[in-house]
């Protein structure tokens, strides 16, 4: 289970695979949570970045009351990857070009 992250680790990006774990974990001993409680969860545990969920919740076509237990290894794998994919394009946008 992850742990909760001080200010200056939230600018890092978690790996897919640290995302995914959170997911899999959650999916296995929650089942019955909708996706978008599980993905808060996220955000207030591990710093995910809000914004990259969103855009990889819109870009994969996911509905936010979706029960999580119900998603597919697949459909994770995807979040997982979209969600980093996101919050790494939205860091690196954010700081100054060198």
């Amino acid at each position: 289970m992850l742990t909760p992250l001080t200010t200056e680790q939230t600018s890092k990006v978690l790996p897919a695979e640290t995302i995914l774990a959170f997911l899999s974990d959650h999916q296995f001993l929650h089942p019955h949570q909708s996706l978008d409680e599980v993905l808060r969860g996220a955000v207030d545990t591990a710093g995910v970045c809000p914004e990259a969920i969103a855009q990889a919740m819109q870009k994969l076509q996911l509905q936010a009351g979706q029960v999580v237990g119900r998603l597919r290894r697949s459909e994770l794998v995807q979040l997982a990857r979209s969600i980093h994919r996101n919050w790494k394009k939205a860091i690196s946008q954010k700081s100054p070009i060198l």
